[in-house]
Order: C-alpha cells, then sequence, then structure tokens
C-alpha cells in the first residue's frame, strides 16, 4: 500500500496522511486522534514515509533520467536495472534512454530529457566526444551524475571504475600464469574506459619485461560483425597470442565464436579472461575467468550522490565529487598454461 491508497482507506486527504507521516502534524493543527490513527494503519499496511521527499525541491516530479549508451551491453542493462532498484526506494521512477553509441542521439536525447524538466539526470556517456555533452551540462541547472565513462574537467558528481587497474589485474593473472603473447579485443575503442583498460594491460606487460610486439590490440567497435572482424584478426594469424583479454563484456561471444570455428580448444591452446562478469560465465565450457564490475556498488554511489543534489535548493550550484571503484578477478577454468604453440 502507498500513500495515496493508505489515505483513501482512511477517507482522509493525502496532505493530512503526508503531513502525519513526515512528522508535521502539530504544524498543521492535525488532531491527536486523527495523526494516531494514520500512524496506526501506516504501522498496520507497512507505508513508510520517503525520507527523500520532505526534501525535494517544489514541483518535483518523482523522476529522474537515466541515459545509457547501449542497453544490449549487458552491463548498461544490468547498471540500469540497479539504478531503477536504489531508486524505487525512494520512490523516484526512471526514464530509460539509450544513446546507441553515437554522440549525436546522445546530445539530441539529453536536450529532450532537460526539456520534460525531470528531477535529475544520471548519465552514461558514449565517451568518443564528449565537447558537445560537457557544454550541455556546464548550461544546465539540472543535478547531474555521470556514471561509468567520466568527462575530464566536468565539475559534476561522477562514479567511475579504475579502468586501468581491472585492465592491469587481467594481464597480471595470463603473465602469472606464464602467457608471454596476449592480445586485446577492443569493444568501444574511441571511450576512455577501453583505452584505461588497454593502458592497464600495457602496463602490467611492461612491468613483466615484455615488449612491445607481445601485445596483439584488434577491434573497432562492439557490434557483433566489429567483434568477430577483430576476433580474426586476433585468432587468424600464424603468431596469434596464447591468451586474449576481451575489454567489453560483449567481445568474448566473438571469440569464443572464433575459436570455436579454427578448432582451438580452451585453455589448452587459447586461454580467456572477459569483461564483465554474466549470469553464465561460471556455466560456460570451460567456466569464463572474468574481471567483475562492482556494478550494485556503482548504482547505489551514484544515486547516493542524485538524493544528495536533489536535497539541495534548485538554484544551488552542484558540488563535485568522484567516487573510484575497483574491479575484482573471478579466477575459473578459462585460463591455463600455455603449453601449446600458438601455431595454425
Amino acid at each position: 500500500m502507498n500513500l495515496s491508497e493508505l489515505a483513501q482507506h482512511l477517507d482522509l486527504a493525502i496532505s493530512t496522511v503526508s503531513r502525519v507521516l513526515s512528522g508535521n502534524a502539530k504544524k498543521y493543527r492535525i488532531s491527536e486522534t486523527t495523526a494516531q490513527r494514520i500512524l496506526a494503519a501506516a504501522e498496520e499496511h507497512n507505508v513508510i514515509p520517503d525520507p527523500l521527499g520532505a526534501s525535494l525541491r517544489k514541483g518535483s516530479l518523482g523522476m529522474i533520467g537515466l541515459l545509457v549508451p547501449d542497453i544490449t551491453n549487458p552491463f548498461f542493462s544490468h547498471l540500469a536495472r540497479s539504478i531503477e532498484l536504489e531508486l524505487r526506494d525512494a520512490n523516484i521512477a526512471v526514464q530509460l534512454c539509450d544513446s546507441s553509441e553515437e554522440v549525436e542521439t546522445e546530445a539530441r536525447l539529453f536536450q529532450k530529457l532537460l526539456a520534460r524538466r525531470l528531477d535529475g539526470l544520471i548519465i552514461a556517456p558514449v565517451g568518443s566526444d564528449t565537447r558537445g555533452l560537457s557544454d550541455l551540462i556546464e548550461n544546465s541547472k539540472m543535478p547531474i551524475v555521470v556514471i561509468d565513462r567520466v568527462i575530464p574537467g566536468l565539475q559534476i558528481p561522477s562514479v567511475s571504475l579504475d579502468n586501468a587497474h581491472a585492465g592491469k589485474l587481467a594481464a597480471e593473472h595470463l603473465i602469472k600464469a606464464g602467457h608471454r603473447k596476449i592480445g586485446c579485443l577492443r569493444g568501444s575503442y574511441e571511450s576512455q574506459s577501453d583505452q584505461e583498460r588497454l593502458r592497464g594491460v600495457q602496463e602490467a606487460m611492461a612491468e613483466a619485461g615484455l615488449k612491445g610486439d607481445d601485445l596483439s590490440v584488434a577491434g573497432k567497435g562492439s557490434s557483433r560483425t566489429a567483434s568477430l572482424d577483430g576476433a580474426r584478426e586476433l585468432l587468424d594469424r600464424k603468431d596469434r597470442p596464447t591468451a586474449i583479454v576481451t575489454l567489453s563484456g560483449q567481445g568474448i561471444l566473438a571469440v569464443l565464436e572464433r575459436a570455436t570455428a579454427l578448432g582451438l580448444a580452451i585453455p589448452e591452446q587459447l586461454s580467456v579472461i572477459a569483461f564483465d562478469e554474466q549470469p553464465w560465465s561460471p556455466f560456460m565450457n570451460p567456466p569464463l575467468t572474468t574481471i567483475s564490475q562492482p556494478v550494485a556498488e556503482m548504482a547505489g554511489e551514484a544515486v547516493k550522490f542524485l538524493k544528495a543534489a536533489l536535497a539541495e535548493k534548485s538554484d544551488a550550484p552542484l558540488k563535485a565529487a568522484e567516487k573510484v571503484l575497483q574491479a575484482s578477478i573471478c579466477e575459473r577454468l578459462s585460463v591455463g598454461k600455455p603449453v601449446i604453440s600458438a601455431t595454425k
């Protein structure tokens, strides 16, 4: 039962019920008898007043916008679901938009969300060219939180992953297993997160004394076609890597498809590590080693920032804050020693 239903059940105005549950019965001269009746019914029907509601600026719609680059990407669908669940507890609905990894579409959807005068916005930028989006955000008075792909120099709250550390974590695991020829399959190669993950792999290899040509890099997009093209470039060569890290969640399927077509056994002939952890990762044959992002924690931190912004006056300057989280590695059987030479 929600607030409106409770008011209807008690045959009282919703404003009266709201004032009692928010602790303002005396201020509005609501009788003790009525107040106690409302409190007892609220307890019986488990109606909990929204602690954020009283602090939201006047005219609140109880809805925020969420703009993500690609809802078909399992990472972003998981992130969107986690944000929606976090905001549901505060009685805030979510309007979801998908920018299709396109800068122009992102700008157009952003402007449409602004025009709808929502209470706030959480955005995961496309990340390839943030200049236009940065200008739009700076000229907006709407509370905005950036998540996943941070826009450099923009003074608004942001939540992101330490992507360089995540890439380094994957490469170190492969190097520890004995691999010296490593491949990286990129996804959204123009995005900051992809670039940082690649940098982390490069750092780990340099620290291990490996040469630049020990690393093979391919991939120019996260679509199935682009991922398959990248997987072919890495695997259809005589000196192919003994191990591959996919820098996006969707690339792993292309690597597995191409490895199967070439008759490569995993991990005997090819070791693989995938971004991100998926519900099916432990049930693959063999189970996949993955780099897992703390998606629920990222969502929680973004919502925390947004709630703080919503509690401010609408004309108050938004405080810049940054939360950087760490990935973890789920070690399974898709990584082994490079016991067989990587030749066709």
